[in-house]
């Protein structure tokens, strides 16, 4: 593990490693958690996969599945989360468990949505366009409603793809924020 310049990088194992059982998937996922109670926080968490030859879908969604769960709970937290280091066998094993828990995340080297993704592609490419944006940009440019506008942000944030902050300027009835690519 190592921390620079906002990003805290997590390697998930050794050049070679095939990563398998649930028991193995909790202790990497406790490792991890364990880290980010204890780390100074970073903008950007980095699972690094590299060397990772094949995982099992019990690992994958023992240590990524429930981490998902946990950083949407509030349980731990980390700013924007990225997956890298992922082969084409490891990368898959991550988006069958993503789909399957109804959960994604980002792949750090391109961007890309892995997992349960059906209509997020279009809204994380406009929002990585708009780059700070608020709800109604993107509702505007998306042509939806500001609710439904709202509703995918708060699955990207809980991702780990955007970050949030309140936005400055007059209240008018309710919170507003300010979306920004992590």
């Amino acid at each position: 593990m190592k921390a620079n310049m906002g990003v805290l990088t997590f390697p998930v194992s050794e050049p070679g490693t095939f990563l398998s059982t649930r028991a193995a998937g909790a202790q990497k996922r406790g490792e991890l958690e364990t880290l980010l109670r204890s780390a100074s926080p970073a903008d950007v968490l980095e699972i690094d996969f590299a060397g990772t030859e094949a995982m099992t879908h019990s690992f994958v969604d023992e240590f990524l599945g429930k981490l998902y769960v946990s950083l949407a709970a509030g349980d731990v937290h980390a700013g924007g989360v990225r997956l890298i280091g992922l082969n084409e066998e490891t990368r898959e094993s991550v988006a069958v468990c993503l789909e399957r828990r109804k959960q994604f995340a980002v792949q750090g080297e391109d961007h890309t949505l892995l997992g349960d993704t059906n209509v997020m592609p279009d809204t994380y490419f406009q929002a990585r366009q708009l780059r700070a944006f608020r709800a109604q940009e993107l509702a505007d440019a998306l042509g939806i409603s500001v609710t439904n506008a709202n509703n995918r942000l708060k699955r990207l944030v809980q991702a780990g793809a955007l970050s949030r902050e309140r936005a400055p300027g007059p209240e008018r009835g309710g919170k507003e924020f300010l979306y920004t690519l992590t």
